[in-house]
C-alpha cells in the first residue's frame, strides 16, 4: 500500500484533489491523506508517509529539509495555469503591467510558453528564502499593475493593499503528480524485489562471494565467504581487502585485466581457487568481485564432467533422417545442413530451447568426411568458467593445487580431426572467449600450466538460444569471435512454425516409448492432432516428446482421443503449463547439477524451500 501526504496550498484545491484520487485506476492501493500548511510550518510538522506531494515554496523547502528521508514530488504549475491566472487578472483588474512572482520552475515553464510574443508580464524570480514583502514591494514600485503567484504570495500581496491573482492548479496537474508517484512506488518495489533476489542468490551458492569498492573495502560477503574465512559478516564489512588475506589484492586488483582464475590459495588450510572480477568504468576501477571455490568441489565437477564426455561426447548417435518432419521449413533447413556437412567451416547453430540443435549437429557429423573421428560435445552453460577452461584445454601436471598428478587431455585435443559442439556458447565467458578465438585462429592448443603448443584440427559447430547479435552490440559476446563462427548460420525453426509436422512427429514418439514400455500400440483420434494445432510448444520437439511418452504410460485404450489428452494437457486453455513438464525439468536440472540443491534451484528460478517441496511432491528425494 502507497501512502501519500499531500499538502495543500489552499482549500479551495482539496475537493479537485478528492476527486482525481476517487477517479484514480490505482485508488485501492493508495492512502492518502490532505493537510494544509505553509513551508514556514512544514517543520514542525509530523511527516510519516510514503511519498510528500507539495506546491511551489513548500516542495522547494521540504526537499531540502527532510534532504532524502522521503520522496518529495512538486504539484506542476504550468505556463497554462499561469496564463489561465493571467486572463482572469485582465478581466477583473484591466490590460496593465504584470507581475509573475514564482519559482525558477514556474518562470520558466511560462518562459517557454510566451517565447516569441510580446508580453507585459515582468518575473521575480524567488524561493523559501526570499524576503517576499520586498518582492512584491519592488514589483509594485516597478509598475506592475497586479501580481500573479502562489497562495502565500498573494496572500502578503493582498495585506500590502495590493492586486493578486492566486496561480491554481488544473486536475491534469492533480493527476500528473499521483501518476509519478504511483511510478516511483513501483520502482521501489522491483528494486526491493530485484536486491532480495540477488541477496537470496548470493547467500545459497556453494561458492564464497566477497565485493569490493573502489577503495577496495569490502561492500558484500555471503555464508559460504565467511565460513571460509572464519570471519563474520561485522568484521568483514567495511575492511580493505588487505586486512583481510594479502593475497586479495596482490597483485593489485585494479591492474588484473579480465576476469580469471589467478591462483589456488589456502583459507584455513583448505585448498580453494580464487577468481577475480574487476569493474572497471571509463577505464577507472570501479568496484571488484572475488570468487571462492573449494578445490574439492571443483575436483567433483571435473571428474562428473569427463565421464559425462567419454559416456556422451564421443560419439553422434543421430543422422539426418532421425530428424522427423517433412513440412517446407524443415525440408529446407535439412537440406541446408546437408549441404553444411559437406564443408569443414564452422556452423552456427540458433534455435530455441529444445528445437533439437545437438540433434542437428551430430547429424551434419556423422554425415561430414570426419564421421569417423570423435564427436565432443560440451554445454558451455553448466560449467563454471574454470572448470570449463580445463575441460576445454587440458593442464599438465602441477598445473594448479589439487590437479592430477597425471594431467588431463582437453576436449579439443579429443576432437582432433572430429567435431567439438559447443552448446550455449553465448554463455561462456567474455575472456574465455578470447581464448577460444586464438585456438580457433592459431589451430592449436596450449594446456593450463604448460607453455607448448598441441597442433589440432577441428570442425567447431556451436549453438544457442539467444539472439548473438544482440550480445555482440551488448558487449556480451566478442564480435570478432561470433564472425569466426558465423561462416555457415543455420536457424532451426520452432515448432510453433512447423505445426503440419506434428502428426509426424507424435506418431513417431508413440511408437516409440509404446515399443519401449512394452504398452499397447497406440492410434491417435485425428482431432488430437487439431488441439494441438493450436498450442504454441513453448518447450518445442521436447516438450512433445515429454507429452508422448505421458500418454504412452497413461492411456490404457488403443485410441489416444482428445478425452485422454486432456488428462495431462490443458488444451482449453491452450496455455504452457510449468507444471506440464515439471518433473522431467526438475530431474534434468538436479542432473545437470549433481545433485546440488542450490545450483539446481538457481537454474529453475526458484527458491530452495520451493525445490525441496517439489521433490518430496515427485517422490524424488533419496
Amino acid at each position: 500500500m502507497l501512502s501519500i501526504e499531500f499538502i495543500l496550498p489552499y482549500t479551495k484545491l482539496a475537493p479537485t484533489v478528492e476527486q482525481v484520487y476517487n477517479e484514480h485506476p490505482k485508488k485501492n492501493k493508495i492512502s492518502m491523506r490532505m493537510s494544509f500548511i505553509s513551508h514556514d510550518q512544514v517543520k514542525s510538522s509530523e511527516i510519516k508517509s510514503d511519498i510528500v506531494i507539495a506546491r511551489g515554496l513548500t516542495a522547494l523547502y521540504l526537499n531540502q529539509l527532510l534532504k532524502g528521508k522521503f520522496t518529495v514530488l512538486e504539484i506542476p504549475m504550468t505556463g497554462y495555469d499561469v496564463l489561465r491566472a493571467l486572463k482572469k487578472g485582465y478581466m477583473e483588474y484591466g490590460n496593465m503591467d504584470v507581475a509573475l512572482i514564482a519559482p525558477e520552475s514556474v518562470i520558466y515553464g511560462f518562459e517557454e510558453q510566451m517565447k516569441g510574443v510580446d508580453s507585459k508580464v515582468r518575473t521575480y524570480e524567488i524561493d523559501f528564502n526570499s524576503d517576499f514583502q520586498q518582492v512584491l514591494t519592488k514589483a509594485h514600485d516597478d509598475g506592475a499593475g497586479f501580481m500573479i503567484g502562489g497562495n502565500e504570495v498573494i496572500s502578503i500581496a493582498h495585506k500590502l493593499g495590493y492586486k493578486g491573482i492566486r496561480i491554481d492548479t488544473g486536475r491534469q496537474g492533480i493527476r500528473q503528480v499521483f501518476d509519478e508517484a504511483w511510478n516511483i512506488h513501483i520502482s521501489k518495489l522491483d528494486e526491493e524485489l530485484k536486491t532480495s533476489r540477488f541477496k537470496a542468490v548470493i547467500e545459497n551458492i556453494d561458492e564464497g562471494i566477497i565485493a569490493c569498492d573502489s577503495d577496495k573495502r569490502i561492500t558484500i560477503s555471503n555464508a559460504c565467504a565467511e565460513s571460509l574465512l572464519g570471519l563474520p559478516k561485522a568484521e568483514l564489512i567495511g575492511k580493505k581487502l588487505s586486512e583481510i588475506n594479502d593475497l586479495f589484492d596482490n597483485p593489485p586488483f585494479e591492474n588484473v585485466s579480465n576476469a580469471k582464475t589467478e591462483s589456488f590459495i589456502k583459507l584455513k588450510g583448505v585448498p580453494v581457487a580464487m577468481n577475480r572480477i574487476p569493474l572497471r568504468i571509463n577505464m577507472n576501477f570501479e568496484s571488484g568481485t572475488i570468487v571462492l571455490q573449494k578445490l574439492d568441489n571443483i575436483q567433483k565437477m571435473e571428474v562428473a564432467s569427463r565421464s559425462l564426455a567419454s559416456e556422451k561426447g564421443l560419439v553422434a548417435n543421430h543422422v539426418f533422417s532421425d530428424i522427423i518432419g517433412s513440412s517446407n521449413k524443415m525440408r529446407e533447413t535439412k537440406q541446408l545442413a546437408m549441404n553444411y556437412s559437406q564443408v569443414n567451416a564452422n556452423v552456427l547453430l540458433l534455435g530455441e530451447t529444445g528445437s533439437g540443435k545437438e540433434m542437428f549437429a551430430q547429424s551434419i557429423h556423422n554425415a561430414s568426411e570426419r564421421k569417423n573421428y570423435p564427436f565432443v560435445a560440451v554445454n558451455c552453460a553448466a560449467l563454471p568458467e574454470s572448470l570449463l577452461e580445463s575441460e576445454l584445454f587440458g593442464y599438465v601436471e602441477g598445473a594448479f593445487t589439487g590437479a592430477s598428478r597425471h594431467g588431463k587431455i582437453g576436449l579439443f585435443e579429443l576432437a582432433h580431426r572430429g567435431t567439438l559442439f559447443l552448446d550455449e556458447i553465448s554463455e561462456m565467458s567474455y575472456s574465455l572467449q578470447g581464448r577460444l578465438l586464438r585456438v580457433l585462429e592459431e589451430k592449436s592448443v596450449m594446456k593450463l600450466g604448460s607453455d607448448k603448443y598441441i597442433p589440432i584440427d577441428v570442425r567447431i559447430i556451436a549453438a544457442s538460444n539467444q539472439d548473438i547479435n544482440t550480445l555482440v552490440k551488448e558487449k556480451k559476446f566478442r564480435e570478432d569471435l561470433f564472425y569466426r563462427l558465423d561462416v555457415l548460420r543455420l536457424t532451426i525453426p520452432p515448432l510453433r512454425e512447423r505445426i503440419s509436422d506434428i502428426p509426424e512427429i507424435m506418431n513417431h514418439f508413440i511408437q516409440h516409448f509404446d515399443n519401449k514400455n512394452r504398452r499397447i500400440n497406440h492410434m491417435i483420434d485425428p482431432a488430437v492432432f487439431e488441439i494441438l494445432r493450436e498450442y504454441s510448444w513453448p518447450g518445442n520437439i521436447r516438450e512433445l516428446r515429454n507429452l508422448c511418452e505421458r500418454l504412452s504410460a497413461i492411456v490404457f485404450e488403443s485410441i489416444i482421443t482428445v478425452e485422454a489428452l486432456g488428462k495431462c494437457f490443458d488444451f482449453q486453455k491452450r496455455e504452457h503449463s510449468i507444471a506440464f513438464d515439471e518433473k522431467d525439468t526438475i530431474v534434468e536440472a538436479m542432473r545437470m547439477y549433481k545433485g546440488n540443491k542450490s545450483k539446481a534451484a538457481m537454474y529453475l528460478k526458484m527458491d530452495r524451500s520451493t525445490l525441496y517441496r517439489k521433490l518430496r511432491h515427485y517422490d524424488l528425494l533419496h
